[in-house]
């Protein structure tokens, strides 16, 4: 079986001058951004963005038409709508299964990264918080809390920077 101390050790050593705040707090917000770019440059490459905003248009139009068919009772404006059913679903699953095609791409890499960097960083406070939230957010942040907090926050911001976020 193949050793992985040896790679462990090698990160491990190569994130030391990482591992106390502030140098942390601003190493994993730089991470976090890296892999949101590196995501959306992915969907953008993979994925037709203008192809899944027309497709959403349609989906949206029909649930429209679907829910005034079913509030008017008419059964054949509900007939109409229901025909469209399985078209307009099968366009939502290809679109879908697009999104899920950069998922699969993307998880090997993060799942890696993601486990060094918790390794790494264990039971180690890596930011300090501006406010607390009960239960949730103390004033010191482990790794786990302090990454979400910089992914979400990056998140939207650079899928509509690189044209991504089909709902916008």
């Amino acid at each position: 079986m193949f050793d992985l101390s040896g790679i462990l050790d090698f990160f491990m050593n190569a994130l030391a001058p990482y591992a106390n705040r502030p140098n942390s707090t601003f190493f994993i917000l730089s991470i976090a951004l890296i892999l949101s770019f590196t995501t959306n440059v992915l969907n953008r490459l993979l994925i037709d963005v203008d192809r899944m905003k027309e497709v959403m248009s349609q989906v949206a139009t029909w649930r429209k038409e679907f829910d005034k068919a079913r509030k008017s009772g008419d059964e054949k404006l509900i007939s109409k709508a229901s025909k469209k059913q399985k078209s307009v679903m099968q366009l939502q699953s290809r679109m879908m299964w697009d999104r899920m095609k950069v998922s699969f791409i993307y998880l090997g890499p993060f799942w890696i990264i993601f486990y060094i960097l918790n390794r790494f960083y264990a039971n180690t406070s890596v930011a300090l918080s501006p406010f607390t939230v009960p239960i949730l957010l103390g004033e010191e942040l482990p790794f786990i809390s302090w990454y979400i907090l910089c992914s979400f926050t990056f998140s939207l911001p650079v899928s509509r920077i690189l044209g991504v976020n089909p709902e916008t």
